[in-house]
């Protein structure tokens, strides 16, 4: 009965201690800037010249989208940024698809499934409208921040500034030659991919394109709101919508859903200093700005979030920065080998006595054999099973044994881990980077099943992750298995004694249980991510070491008694 009590409350609080200390550190700010690269709606900026070259070829559409405002300069005042929309009817002829590289997430995934399901879809022009206002909005934030003071009519562009495919604007605020272009890649109509496709930081929609997803003091969905709400009544930019164009209800809730549960994915939000982070779009091109977090934002979170999650992400920030300023890979490896040794060696502190208790128990196997051969019938006997406990408590005492002692360990153990677990998850500066092709962020399982990179040339880190999969496991293994060798060890010193069924009973259950938390710990392994992986082989060697250096100590103190 007492093992059942203690069994259910292990396992309430396990479930007390998960839905703790994994809290999402994301504010809105955040899953707004990590929204837009998923979702950067259907229009193509380009210049002139593409845009007359996609015209000759695809004169109905251009024609159809000019007299619905949809194609065209899409700058008032700028003669080199023009606008369109790539566009397909699917195979049923029922609803849009859109043709844009960066529409791939919104079309395929969201418009795709809410017809699936059966809801109203919003048309063309809605969409293009929206990310008109997303343009406006994006320039007006630039001239807002001093990044850029005005627009002019300039069409030619220094080749070695950027590529010709690239459409720009604008002077800096000191009025000098600072040219920003509008899309985020060097090709106008890109998600990334694809050879000679480069990143532009100096990007209006990749530096403030989130402000879709946002809108006053940071409120998550704002301006998408009140735009449709604009739309809806058939105001502002002779949009000349109306409710037959815009979002229902029904897909609005939609489409905010599925946008949410994408960014939900994302984690990496404890960053302690403001700065750009992590692979965020449908091909992990992206890094975004992710705001600083403090401790009392951590304590708002949370007990356990500001008592151990955020510190662990604290110190691997302050490590990583520390040894590697441009979050290149390497700085973040040195930062979770120093939070490993920091973090078990104050579980060692916290954890020595219990962990010497265990090792004492293990000497103690030949005097535990003679009482339970004292007792053989204490399986079914509950007269001899109360004196065999009795017996067993009288030798823990003459020890100084505390054998509930384990149980306080695994008390102490197991919110440490989860809070380690969602401290490096949440870290923004591990999100960054990559070692040896794998990112830090990556869930190892996640790496390993992509079978559609080039996985047998280490694209993507797979072969990476598969070494740090093995290593892992078969460490963690070891550390588990190195105690009962040497318990092994002590036991074929035993003089033979008859077989007790109480002993071989727990025997079969210590045995079970030790294959139990092997599956679970390769299982587990697989699911981590990269970075939890490598604190996972870290500790693991540092157990094996404590488990070598506590059987020196009780060899030492046995020679002396």
């Amino acid at each position: 009965m007492n093992k059942k009590l203690l069994g259910l409350a292990g396992i309430g609080l396990g479930a007390v201690l998960l839905s703790s200390c994994t809290a999402n550190f994301c504010s809105d700010v955040d899953r707004a800037q990590m929204a837009y690269p998923y979702e950067q709606g259907v229009t193509v900026y380009c210049n002139e010249t593409e845009y007359n070259s996609y015209k000759a070829e695809n004169s109905e559409v251009i024609a159809y989208e000019e007299s619905i405002n949809v194609a065209g300069k899409a700058i008032d005042g700028n003669d080199n940024v023009f606008k369109y929309v790539p566009y397909t009817i699917n195979d049923t002829g029922k609803y849009v698809v859109f043709g844009a590289a960066k529409a791939s997430y919104l079309s395929g995934t969201i418009i795709s499934g809410a017809y699936s399901s059966g809801y109203s879809l919003p048309s063309l022009k809605y969409w293009a409208e929206i990310d008109s206002r997303v343009l406006e909005a994006s320039l007006f934030l630039a001239e807002k921040n001093g990044e850029v003071a005005y627009l002019n009519s300039k069409t030619s562009v220094a080749s070695d500034t950027f590529k010709a495919s690239v459409t720009v604007y604008g002077k800096d605020k000191d009025g000098e030659d600072g040219y920003w272009a509008v899309n985020p890649f060097t090709v106008a109509d890109s998600d990334g991919k694809g050879e000679g496709v480069e990143i532009i930081d100096k990007s209006v929609l990749r530096r403030y394109g989130h402000v879709k997803f946002s809108g006053i003091d940071g409120a998550l969905w704002g301006n998408f709101d009140s735009w449709t709400a604009d739309l809806y009544k058939n105001e502002g930019n002779d949009a000349d919508l109306g409710m037959d164009h815009v979002p229902t209800a029904e897909f609005a809730s939609y489409y905010k859903n599925a946008v949410i549960k994408t960014v939900n994915n994302n984690r990496s939000c404890i960053a302690t200093r403001t700065a750009n982070y992590g692979h965020y779009g449908t091909n992990a091109n992206w890094e975004v700005a992710i705001q600083q977090k403090d401790w009392g934002y951590a304590w708002k979170m949370g007990f356990l979030e500001g008592l151990l999650v955020y510190p662990v992400s604290w110190l691997v920030d302050t490590f990583a920065f520390g040894m590697d300023p441009s979050l290149s890979g390497v700085g973040q490896i040195w930062a979770l080998i120093f939070v490993t040794l920091i973090v078990r060696g104050l579980l060692l502190l916290i954890t020595f006595k219990s962990t010497m208790d265990t090792q004492k128990m293990t000497a103690l196997q030949p005097e535990m054999a003679k009482l339970q051969a004292k007792y053989p019938n204490s399986n079914t006997n509950q007269a001899e099973k109360q004196r065999l406990a009795q017996e067993q408590m009288a030798l823990y005492r003459r020890h100084k044994i505390h054998p509930f002692g384990q149980i306080l360990m695994m008390i102490v153990q197991f919110p440490v881990f989860i809070c380690v677990w969602s401290g490096l998850q949440g870290s923004a500066a591990l999100s960054t980077g990559e070692f040896l092709g794998m990112r830090l962020s990556d869930n190892i399982n996640t790496i390993l099943m992509n079978f559609n990179v080039r996985w047998y040339a280490n694209e993507n880190g797979w072969w990476t992750a598969l070494v740090l999969f093995i290593l892992m496991a078969g460490v963690q293994v070891m550390a588990m298995m190195l105690p009962k060798i040497f318990q092994k060890v002590q036991e074929k010193k035993l003089t033979k004694l008859g077989k007790n069924p109480a002993a071989t009973d727990q025997q079969k259950q210590m045995k079970w249980m030790s294959i139990g938390m092997m599956v679970f710990t390769i299982v587990m392994g697989f699911m981590l991510p990269s970075a939890m992986g490598i604190y996972w082989l870290i500790g693991g060697l540092i157990s094996m070491i404590q488990t070598l250096i506590t059987q020196l100590i009780m060899a030492k103190a046995k020679k002396r008694g």
